[in-house]
């Protein structure tokens, strides 16, 4: 198993440093396992403000692909 040391990351929005959310793993198809983290801006207003444009960028690309 690779063993990466996680990176800072700051917020797209604020500029502020991400916080840990949450780790899960994953298991492909071919057996590989992928481990995911979560990292969210310590700012909960922030946050939702991101998720929401976040979104909004789904819908429009969902759109775009029928």
């Amino acid at each position: 198993m690779v063993n990466m040391a996680s990176q800072e990351t700051v917020c797209i929005r604020c500029g502020k440093i991400r916080i840990f959310a949450r780790r899960w793993k994953e298991k492909t198809e071919k057996g590989s396992v992928i481990i995911h983290e979560e990292t969210v801006c310590p700012d909960p207003d922030c946050q939702k403000i991101v998720e929401a444009k976040f979104e909004e960028m789904r819908k429009k690309r969902e759109l775009l692909k029928r």
